[in-house]
């Protein structure tokens, strides 16, 4: 039994005892879900000005001088994450349009018939930006990264109309990224340029490597059973195949070394 979220957080702030709830929720399901949200409440929410790091990247796609992107004060969050996180939620970069990246797994050409409407890109694509100090990169797959990058997610939807985006760290942690809240794949956003995720994520010390991977499909989908189904979570080649994904789906896997 699914224990209420108002219940585990009264717990956790000492609003409640936990051995009133044992005998329906069961101790062993209680602890587990405090100590998730220990884990969550460890990170750290950090705010970084949108305004600037879009500056920056546009002038860079113009090959002209970028500008430096500011540091300001970080600022500690209580929202609380549900899910074991492998980064931390950052605040959203906005991205200009037309930046090319990583190859999906079935490349679909751009077309547009006379008098259809405005370009729609057909081609399904997940790409990575890294902001590290005051600098602001597209990242290549296959691309090093430490603890501490922030990582801003785009994507391409191509001619899918459901997707999931979710991460791997190097400890076998699972993250999901998009939709934040489930994993019932969300409607995608259709249109000539990259649709920027609402965070970005700042990585932390897990070793090795974080992927990231899109699922998409044209119709609904659901990933409940999907950290189940990774039998080898902390195996890239394994990751890198797919095989765990369901039928009629597709994959864009994106790895960044550590």
């Amino acid at each position: 039994m699914a224990i209420p979220g108002r219940i585990i957080e009264g717990i956790y702030n000492s609003e409640l005892k936990a051995e009133d709830f044992y005998d329906k929720y069961g101790k062993e399901e209680i602890e587990q879900a405090l100590e998730e949200i220990k884990k969550s409440n460890i990170e750290i929410l950090n705010k970084y000005p949108a305004e600037d790091m879009k500056k920056a990247i546009e002038a860079k796609m113009k090959n002209q001088a970028v500008p430096s992107v500011s540091t300001k004060t970080k600022y500690r969050s209580f929202r609380i994450i549900s899910y074991a996180a492998a980064a931390v939620f950052v605040a959203a970069i906005a991205l200009p349009a037309g930046i090319n990246t990583y190859k999906s797994k079935t490349e679909i050409s751009t077309e547009r018939t006379k008098g259809s409407g405005p370009v729609i890109n057909q081609t399904t694509k997940l790409s990575l930006y890294r902001q590290k100090n005051k600098e602001v990169e597209l990242l290549s797959n296959g691309s090093k990264v430490e603890e501490g990058d922030v990582i801003q997610i785009t994507y391409q939807a191509g001619k899918e109309n459901y997707g999931i985006i979710f991460s791997v760290d190097g400890n076998g942690n699972v993250t999901r990224h998009f939709p934040t809240d489930s994993w019932t794949a969300s409607k995608l956003r259709h249109g000539k340029d990259e649709i920027p995720l609402d965070f970005s994520y700042e990585l932390d010390d897990a070793p090795n490597f974080e992927c990231f991977i899109m699922v998409t499909s044209k119709k609904e989908f659901e990933l409940n059973d999907i950290e189940r189904k990774i039998k080898d979570a902390t195996n890239i080649d394994y990751l890198k195949s797919l095989k765990y994904l369901p039928n009629k789906t597709e994959g864009i896997f994106f790895l960044l070394n550590k």
